[in-house]
């Protein structure tokens, strides 16, 4: 492909990469060139190159602007490269905590970029503050070099801190949950301006202030067990709820008078106390509501482990007669109880 790019005349050297910063000539988008310096870097670039396509493959209307999108690549010379989009600079590097309404758009655009990423069959596998960019209005997720198809080991070489537990199998699998656990730390971080920790020190820091909205907000991100996690459309339920509670503050409540923000809303009239019979009302509906969570847990943990198991069976698999006999098969599973009913209906309906 043949693409207008204007770079500018400063470059940048890391250990496996030249980069050099630039823009699209025709709608002036910031772009990023990464050309190789060693084997390995060979490797990530064809890795991320490979990760476009697959997206790309979705459709345009599928590409959300929450994911770098490769412009431009050469992977036939000695020195293979790869360009990007690359909108906004580094959470990493931006001073203070956030905003509220900032943080929560950071997490949305991030679960968002993951679950386009699902679509595709792939997982990130590296989110951390360095590739999580942000321009002042949205979030960007860059570097797909370290993307892996779901239900492949997770082969990112990062800190430990930065890795979820492995799962009850003691591997540690590419999915939606690893992802979703590097995002929840991410939005820990960058929220309490504190450095990554293991997954048992974060639960016991959002425990300390079980209720805030931050608490509230990453509740099972950080489980042990990849399938205790939260998925994406549950977290994105969250952040919409999030964004109309009045108060954001730190996990410890000590700590609120420094890290509390008010977030504006519309004033509302002072209510009456409830009488004695109306708190009596909603006590017997809250024991009720905990009772039907408590009999459906099972219930909700089979049916995310089903759709998992599916998820890796049907993006481990190229062939499309594979996916059609996948799919024919989890149609006759799902209708066994209907035709055991009808069985039963017309071999003993008559007597």
């Amino acid at each position: 492909m043949t693409v207008h790019i204007e770079f500018d005349p400063d470059r940048r050297f890391t250990d496996r990469f030249e980069l050099q910063w630039g823009r699209l000539a025709a709608t002036g988008e910031r772009v990023l060139r990464k050309t190789t310096r060693t084997a390995d870097a060979h490797r990530l670039v064809h890795a991320e190159v490979n990760a476009g396509k697959l997206i790309w493959a979705l459709g345009d209307t599928m590409y959300p602007p929450q994911l770098c999108r490769v412009i431009d690549s050469d992977l036939t010379g000695e020195r293979p490269w790869v360009v990007t989009t690359y909108r906004g600079a580094p959470v990493a590097g931006q001073p203070g905590a956030p905003l509220p309404e900032t943080l929560l758009t950071i997490f949305a655009d991030l679960l968002t970029a993951i679950r386009t990423l699902a679509k595709a069959g792939l997982t990130h596998g590296a989110i951390l503050p360095d590739f999580v960019l942000w321009d002042g209005g949205h979030a960007q997720l860059v570097n797909l070099g370290e993307a892996v198809a779901v239900g492949e080991p997770a082969r990112a070489a990062l800190d430990p801190v930065w890795q979820p537990p492995p799962g009850p199998d003691g591997l540690r699998l590419a999915t939606e949950a690893h992802d979703v656990y590097q995002a929840g730390m991410v939005v820990y971080c960058i929220a309490l301006q504190t450095p990554p920790a293991d997954a048992p020190t974060v639960r016991a820091a959002l425990a300390h202030g079980g209720g805030s909205a931050l608490s509230t907000l990453l509740d099972g991100v950080f489980a042990d067990d990849p399938r205790d996690r939260p998925d994406v459309h549950l977290l994105l339920r969250r952040v919409e709820e999030a964004r109309y509670e009045p108060v954001w503050q730190s996990p410890d409540p000590a700590d609120a008078t420094t890290a509390t923000v008010h977030i504006p809303q519309q004033y509302a009239p002072p209510m009456a106390p409830a009488s004695p019979a109306r708190e009596e009302y909603r006590r017997l509906v809250a024991a009720k509501r905990d009772y039907r969570l408590q009999r459906s847990a099972p219930q909700a943990v089979a049916w995310r482990y089903a759709r998992g198991l599916f998820d890796v069976l049907w993006y481990s698999r190229d062939e499309l007669s594979s996916k059609i006999l996948l799919g024919a098969g989890a149609l006759v599973i799902a209708g066994l109880p209907l035709l055991f009913v009808i069985f039963v209906v017309t071999r003993f309906g008559g007597a």
